[in-house]
């Protein structure tokens, strides 16, 4: 991997906690409030400043909210390493995100999916309709492309524009390849960040706020893909207007860690000031 000097390192010590705890605590909130947790921002906050539980709330939220943050500091971690990002360190990252863990053959944590996973949707017709990812026998192909493509795309220091771009592509043919029974669009919005962080930038956070719109324009894009099931090479995926409209949405998706980057900027720009 290149090297590339992180968002935080014009900052002092303090300064830098606290930002990099804000934006770990947003994008925790935000990621598994998309997959139906429970708890605000604020009780995120809490948690995991204080280690404490918030009375009422279930324990599965709170295993879920610590889960996601000790996958954020495994990122971090992985953006230090000279060797390339490996299915090991996917499935270690899987195993930290999924602390809800059933023993059950069928449904493997730390391990591709092993059996088919399906998903409903509404067609253009108002109809609901079954879609199936690809099938498990094509997982082990299908994220080694998708796994030569992310230690690619850290090898080069991006712009603003192409790291949205690959942030999006990233994320897009991860929940599109769906190689997990569970856990999937979280794994993507945390590995996708890779190249994003690499390049010197805060990490791109899909507010829970716009769920709907977030998750129909995924939905959207895998409508154009024929035959999901049977996909086996990540070449076959179109490049299409579906597509564009995402890369758009994750552009405006980096508002909120740009916003605290900039405050944090400001908070030390008034300390030097002070020091003058």
């Amino acid at each position: 991997m290149s090297d590339k000097k992180h968002f935080y390192d014009q900052l002092d010590e303090d300064i830098k906690n606290i930002l990099l705890a804000q934006i770990r605590n947003v994008w925790t909130h935000h990621s598994t409030s998309l997959e139906g947790n429970s708890l605000t921002l604020a009780e995120t906050d809490f948690i995991l400043e204080e280690g404490l539980t918030i009375q009422g709330k279930p324990l599965k939220d709170h295993n879920e909210v610590f889960g996601h943050a000790r996958a954020i500091e495994r990122i971090y971690g992985l953006l230090n390493r000279s060797e390339n990002i490996t299915q090991q360190d996917v499935f270690q990252l899987h195993e930290t995100v999924l602390t809800e863990r059933v023993l059950d053959i069928y449904q493997p944590v730390g391990k591709w999916k092993v059996q088919s996973n399906f998903t409903n949707y509404t067609d253009n017709d108002n109809k609901q309709q079954w879609r199936e990812y690809p099938a498990p026998q094509k997982i082990q192909g299908l994220m080694s492309q998708w796994l030569d493509h992310l230690n690619n795309s850290l090898t080069t220091t991006h712009t603003k524009d192409t790291a949205a771009d690959i942030y999006a592509d990233l994320h897009l043919n991860f929940v599109t390849i769906h190689p997990f029974f569970d856990g999937n669009g979280r794994m993507a919005r945390l590995l996708a960040n890779l190249p994003v962080l690499k390049s010197g930038f805060p990490p791109i956070v899909v507010p829970q706020e716009d769920r709907y719109h977030y998750k129909q324009c995924l939905s959207d894009y895998q409508n154009t893909v024929e035959n999901l099931a049977d996909l086996s090479e990540l070449a076959q995926l179109p490049a299409n207007s579906e597509k564009q409209n995402f890369v758009e949405l994750c552009i405006a998706y980096w508002s909120e860690t740009s916003g605290l980057l900039a405050q944090a900027i400001a908070m030390q720009q008034k300390r030097l000031k002070q020091l003058q």
